[in-house]
């Protein structure tokens, strides 16, 4: 902070040319009044300002934490405390040109702390923008790892798909093979039930005691015989006899008659006993064709019950690549908002690295040039009088206005 002159500056005036008097201290004797009023004029006349003295009193503008009047005493005393050589300046004139670089320089601190906070500022965002980075990356590592999942769901849903094809194709051979072996079977037993009714309803009554026997009953009784002797296969010669012998009274038959009719029964029984047997074993195959439909049947629920777990597997795992897709989304935005936060705060960073650059390129080389310049370059000036001493002190060694008379 600035050490101010504890005196009022009107007491410096006559001192100093750097501090013009601004008031007349006593009445000007008569007939001097124009000519007082003449030189109050040419003192009262601001002092031009050089280049290099503009840039001092820019940079003195810039000190904005010190009070308005201040700055304007501080700006009064530019032209005359840095207008003289530094080796013919006065101690107050020096005093003033240290209060000035003092008040440069804690423009130049402020500057440098705005860098510095800017700094701050870019470092922060570029951790965070680091961190929006990683989780895209992790983000990019999770979308990869559920597409794994969904390709690897799918493809054992494809396989779960042909396994219920293959189940039930295996479930139609199997139903196949059972409707034709038990159709098989279906048709012995009607031809047994057919065989056995005609050796009960019509060759027994063609085998009939004599009393009892009626000749166009027995025609009739032969013809159902005939249709179904057809389907045995019998000799023709035996087809050819079958109408007369059993047509014949029983008494009446002859050898030949009774060979016919005993040929035909024994036809009609073979084959019931042909079809009987083979529906005994033809029970043990339907019940095998019957277990193996069953054992298919499992087989297909079972390869849909897993076909069912697939695509629920295959639904979740692309649902949660549809979620890691969003949120590498929303990743990639946190990322481009940090990218464009980071931009942000480096280009404010650059400006106020621009603003200190020029502060110091310009205003602190304007006041430096001033303050060590010297009449003579060539003869090493006198050391500069103390500048810390404060305006407390110089009042102590400094004559007021009026003491010297």
């Amino acid at each position: 902070s600035l050490k101010w002159h504890s005196q009022p500056v009107s007491s410096l005036v006559s001192v100093s040319p750097a501090f013009p008097p601004t008031r007349t201290l006593a009445m000007a004797p008569k007939g001097c009044k124009r000519a007082s009023q003449e030189s109050a004029a040419d003192v009262n006349k601001k002092p031009k300002l050089n280049s290099m003295m503009l840039g001092v009193v820019d940079a003195l503008r810039q000190a904005t934490d010190l009070p308005q009047d201040c700055l304007a005493m501080l700006e009064a005393g530019v032209p005359g405390c840095l207008g003289p050589p530094a080796n013919e300046r006065h101690q107050l004139q020096s005093s003033m040109v240290t209060w000035i670089g003092e008040t440069i320089e804690s423009v130049e601190a402020r500057l440098r702390q705005a860098v510095d906070d800017e700094a701050a500022k870019v470092a922060t965002v570029k951790l965070a923008f680091e961190e929006a980075e990683r989780v895209v990356s992790d983000a990019k590592g999770n979308l990869e790892a559920k597409g794994d999942v969904v390709a690897t769901t799918k493809a054992a849903n494809n396989e779960a798909a042909q396994a219920v094809k293959s189940a039930k194709a295996g479930l139609t051979d199997a139903q196949v093979a059972q409707t034709r072996g038990d159709a098989s079977l279906a048709e012995a037993g009607k031809l047994i039930e057919e065989y056995g009714g005609a050796l009960k309803d019509h060759v027994d009554y063609l085998k009939k005691e004599e009393d009892s026997f009626d000749a166009n009953i027995a025609k009739t009784h032969t013809n159902q015989v005939m249709r179904i002797a057809k389907k045995l296969g019998l000799d023709d010669s035996l087809m050819t006899a079958l109408p007369s012998a059993c047509t014949t009274k029983p008494s009446q038959r002859g050898t030949f008659d009774k060979m016919v009719i005993s040929e035909l029964e024994g036809s009609f029984q073979s084959k019931v006993a042909a079809l009987t047997e083979e529906m005994n074993t033809g029970a043990e195959a339907t019940a095998q064709r019957a277990a193996a439909v069953t054992a298919n049947e499992q087989v297909v629920q079972a390869a849909e019950d897993a076909q069912k777990d697939a695509e629920a597997a295959l639904a979740a795992a692309q649902a949660a690549q549809g979620e890691a897709a969003a949120g590498l989304r929303e990743a990639e935005k946190g990322s481009k908002a940090k990218a464009a936060e980071q931009a942000a705060a480096e280009e404010l960073k650059k400006k106020a690295e621009q603003v200190l650059e020029n502060f110091i390129g310009y205003n602190v080389l304007c006041f430096n040039s001033l303050r060590d310049k010297v009449s003579n370059p060539e003869v090493a000036a006198s050391p500069a009088p103390d500048t810390s001493v404060s305006p407390a002190a110089a009042k102590s060694t400094t004559p007021v206005a009026g003491s010297e008379a």
